[in-house]
């Protein structure tokens, strides 16, 4: 389905509108198991330790946003995943159905093939996961 939602400005006027094709996860008919799923999430214990840290040290804490995180991610070759496009989409044919190469939002694994995507990515320049959170990774990135 397509949902549009108004985004407001600080002072809560409204700034743009935001569309976003979302599949319903609720419909899926693979049974995954949690493990199958699950996308970790840090701790807030550990975010504020990483900030108390940052600061004793007297460094700057940088935070990132990847816009449509949900849909970098290609789709395993070993998972097909096929939807009906939103009703009165202008592209799609009547009773035509679309076979996903990447993720999109509202789809149950769509945080797992997420986390694997940008883990992979963090690996590749040499970041290792903590292990006992692996929302946060270590290393030394070249300057």
């Amino acid at each position: 389905m397509s949902v549009q939602v108004i985004k407001p400005d600080e002072h809560g006027n409204p700034d743009r509108a935001k569309t976003r094709v979302v599949a319903l996860g609720n419909h899926e008919e693979d049974i995954w198991t949690k493990s199958d799923r699950y996308a970790p999430v840090i701790l807030n214990s550990n975010n504020r330790l990483l900030t108390s840290i940052a600061v004793g040290m007297g460094r700057k804490q940088k935070q990132g946003d990847c816009k449509n995180a949900f849909l970098q991610p290609t789709i395993p070759e070993n998972e097909t995943v096929v939807c009906r496009p939103p009703h009165g989409c202008p592209f799609s044919a009547k009773n035509e159905l679309w076979l996903l190469k990447k993720t999109i939002y509202g789809l149950r694994r769509s945080p797992k093939h997420w986390y694997d995507h940008i883990s992979a990515a963090f690996r590749r320049v040499g970041l290792k996961p903590c292990p006992h959170d692996p929302c946060i990774f270590t290393g030394r990135l070249i300057e």
